[in-house]
């Protein structure tokens, strides 16, 4: 990612493998060079997924909100899937602090 505006690390241990740490970042909005009207935010979790496709909307700060939601929402899958996702080995991750409003009140099964 060229220009990210966020960057954090978290450890991740899906069942059976053993812990990584996996970065997020989060990129800067920008303009779709094809549909002016649109914006997109880039976003990734190194090494669990590197090519995701950026966030799309008719806002920026709607795609900078959509691409949080979709590190958090593939972080909530590897807790569906039985792996853990910690702040440090040991410490819990804290969805809630993290979560948007409503994202906070959504199923389980709301993502991807």
């Amino acid at each position: 990612m060229n220009d990210p505006i966020a960057i954090d690390k978290v450890f991740v241990q899906l069942p059976n493998e053993p812990l990584r740490e996996v970065t997020i970042q989060v990129g800067r909005p920008f303009k779709d060079p094809e549909y002016p009207d649109e914006w997109l935010c880039p976003a990734s979790l190194e090494p669990l997924h590197s090519n995701l496709l950026p966030a799309r909307s008719n806002s920026a700060f709607q795609s900078l909100c959509l691409a949080n939601a979709r590190v958090l929402n593939l972080l909530h899958e590897v807790v569906e899937k039985g792996g853990s996702v910690w702040l440090e080995p040991g410490a819990s991750f804290p969805f809630e602090a993290y979560a948007f409003g409503v994202a906070v009140s959504l199923p389980n099964s709301y993502s991807r």
